[in-house]
């Protein structure tokens, strides 16, 4: 089925207006917004069970810093999987990260991703996942960047395997433009609420 034209500029559009939003956030308040973030961060529904976390690593400046969420996971005895890009296949690859320092260099545009010598696993053996996403929803639905990624990553997880998403404020929109490979996620966390999907 072809792409809906309408749809794909309403996504556009979105993205444009939330990029710019973020990006308009003083220094101050957008840092008492990560703060807050990080204090929610291990309290998220289904973490603190979890042993093997799919963490994403900052990569645009309109995304939060997700360093406190690394340190955080490893520091607490997790098992930390962070993606790596495979532009050839278009899907993302699942990489265990044990040191941020030795473990994460330079990839698919200048973003952090896992070395190669770090060990691989499969989706199915992710037992919790931070999303990343430019825009949610009240109905926790997601918008990406439109590569994909997480549209084709996410089924392949295990069924029932939590899939949470910290955001600033401003990125909530009242009701996003989706089609239908578009996944939902399980809840978005933002400093003053959170909405849970159906």
């Amino acid at each position: 089925m072809d792409p809906d034209p309408f749809l794909r500029q309403q996504k556009r559009a979105v993205r444009r207006s939330v990029i710019a939003s973020v990006l308009s956030m003083t220094p101050s308040e957008r840092s008492a917004q990560e703060e807050v973030l990080a204090g929610l961060f291990p309290g998220l529904p289904g973490y603190a069970q979890a042993s093997s976390v799919l963490l994403y690593v900052k990569a645009f400046p309109e995304e939060l810093d997700t360093r406190p969420f690394l340190h955080a996971a490893i520091a607490s005895g997790k098992r930390l999987v962070c993606p790596r890009v495979d532009r050839a296949e278009r899907r993302l690859r699942l990489f265990v990260v044990r040191s941020l320092s030795e473990d994460l260099e330079p990839g698919t545009l200048g973003i952090l991703e896992p070395r190669g010598h770090c060990e691989e696993v499969r989706p199915g053996e992710v037992d919790w996942v931070l999303v990343p996403g430019l825009a949610f929803d009240e109905r926790a639905r997601r918008l990406g960047r439109g590569a994909g990624h997480y549209d084709r990553l996410l089924p392949r997880l295990r069924p029932g395997t939590p899939r949470h998403a910290l955001a600033f404020d401003c990125q909530i929109v009242a009701d996003l433009p989706v089609e239908p490979h578009d996944v939902p996620i399980d809840g978005v966390h933002t400093p003053s609420r959170a909405f849970l999907g159906a």
